[in-house]
C-alpha cells in the first residue's frame, strides 16, 4: 500500500471502528461494566493469553504446511512472521499479509507473490472453519438472529469465490488468456514481463492444493487453530463472570472474523466489542458484562499480539536485508 491508501484505509477504519464501539455501548450501564472489570479473574484472563499465543503457534505450523510443496521454511521464521503480520494487521487492517509475505519472501527462496498465493489459502481454509462452525451453530440453535445467519452466509460466499478464483488461476481457460493478452497490448514490455512472471511464480503457492493429505492437515489445523480463539473468547467471558456457553463464543467469533472483512481501527477497537456484545446476550438481556469480556479480549490477546509483533520486527531488522536467489 503507499502512504496515501494506508492513511485514507486506516481514517476509514477508525470511522467504522467508531460506529461500532458506539452501537455496541448505546444503552450500557458504565459503573456496571467498569464493575466487572474490576473484578476480573487472573487465571481465566492468564489462560486466554495462553490460548492467543497457541493459536499463532499453529498459524505458524499450518502455514509450514501449505508451503511445504513449495520450499522448507523454517517454524521460527514463519512464527515471526506471522506476529509481525498480525500486528500490522492490528494498526492497518490486511495490511500484514504482504508484509509477511515481503519478509519470508527476502528470507528464504520462495518468491513473495507464491507466499502470497499461500496467504491467499490460509484464508480459503479460515473461512471453511467459519463455514463449519457456522453449521454446528445452525444444528445447535436453528433460531439464530439475523445478523449471526447473515456473517454465516457471507463465509460461504468467501469461500466459493476464493475456490472459483484459485480454480480460474490454476485451470487454463479463455478468461485467463485473454487477461494476459491485455498485459501484454496495455503495458509497457518490461512490465508486463515481470508482472507474468510474478503470476507464474504465484501459482507455486497454490501447490498445497493439489495433495489431499496436506489439505486434510491443513483443515485440522485450521480447526485447531481457531479453537484456540474461540477458547479465548469463552475464557474472557468466564474471567468477568459471565455463564458464556460454546454456541456464544463461537458466534462471537463468526462476528469478529467476517466483521474484520470490513477496515478496522487499530487493535479492532469497536469490531471487537460489538462482536461481544451481540454474540454474548444471545440469551441474556445484557451488555455491560459482554462488554468488558471485549475488554479483557482487546487486553489478554490483541495488545500482546501488537507488542511481540513489534518486538519481532526490531529483532528482524524489517525487510531491508539482501533477499535470497530464488531457485
Amino acid at each position: 500500500m503507499t502512504i496515501k491508501i494506508e492513511f485514507k484505509w486506516t481514517v476509514l477504519g477508525i470511522i467504522i471502528g467508531l460506529i461500532f464501539l458506539w452501537l455496541s455501548l448505546r444503552g450500557i450501564d458504565t459503573q456496571a461494566m467498569l464493575e466487572s472489570l474490576a473484578t476480573v479473574k487472573f487465571l481465566p484472563a492468564m489462560m486466554a493469553l495462553g490460548a492467543g499465543l497457541l493459536f499463532m503457534l499453529v498459524k505458524a505450523w499450518r502455514w509450514s504446511i501449505i508451503l511445504g510443496p513449495v520450499a522448507p521454511v523454517e517454524l521460527s521464521l514463519l512464527h515471526s512472521a506471522a506476529y509481525i503480520g498480525t500486528a500490522a494487521n492490528l494498526i492497518i487492517i490486511h495490511s500484514g499479509e504482504v508484509l509477511r509475505a515481503a519478509l519470508i519472501g527476502r528470507r528464504s527462496r520462495v518468491a513473495s507473490s507464491a507466499v502470497l498465493a499461500s496467504i491467499g489459502v490460509e484464508r480459503i481454509f479460515d473461512f471453511m472453519v467459519v463455514v463449519a462452525l457456522f453449521g454446528v451453530l445452525l444444528t445447535i440453535n436453528p433460531q439464530l438472529p439475523e445478523y449471526v445467519a447473515a456473517a454465516g452466509f457471507i463465509a460461504i460466499f468467501m469461500v466459493v469465490a476464493g475456490l472459483i478464483a484459485i480454480v480460474s488461476l490454476l485451470m487454463p481457460s479463455k478468461i485467463r488468456r485473454n487477461v494476459r493478452l491485455l498485459v501484454i497490448r496495455l503495458l509497457p514490455e518490461k512490465l508486463s514481463v515481470m508482472i507474468r512472471g510474478q503470476l507464474k511464480r504465484s501459482l507455486v503457492g497454490f501447490s498445497a492444493l493439489g495433495s489431499p493429505s496436506i489439505v486434510i492437515n491443513t483443515f485440522l489445523l485450521s480447526i485447531l487453530q481457531w479453537s484456540c480463539i474461540v477458547g479465548a473468547i469463552w475464557l474472557c467471558a468466564i474471567s468477568v463472570g459471565y455463564p458464556a456457553t460454546f454456541s456464544m463464543a463461537v458466534t462471537v467469533w463468526v462476528l469478529m472474523v467476517v466483521g474484520l472483512t470490513l477496515p478496522s481501527s487499530p487493535a479492532q477497537l469497536g469490531t471487537t466489542q460489538l462482536a461481544f456484545t451481540l454474540g454474548l446476550s444471545l440469551a441474556l438481556n445484557e451488555t455491560e458484562v459482554p462488554f468488558a469480556a471485549s475488554v479483557v479480549y482487546t487486553c489478554c490477546v490483541n495488545i500482546p499480539y501488537m507488542i511481540i509483533g513489534a518486538a519481532c520486527w526490531l529483532r528482524s531488522g524489517g525487510i531491508d536485508v539482501q533477499p535470497k536467489k530464488i531457485q
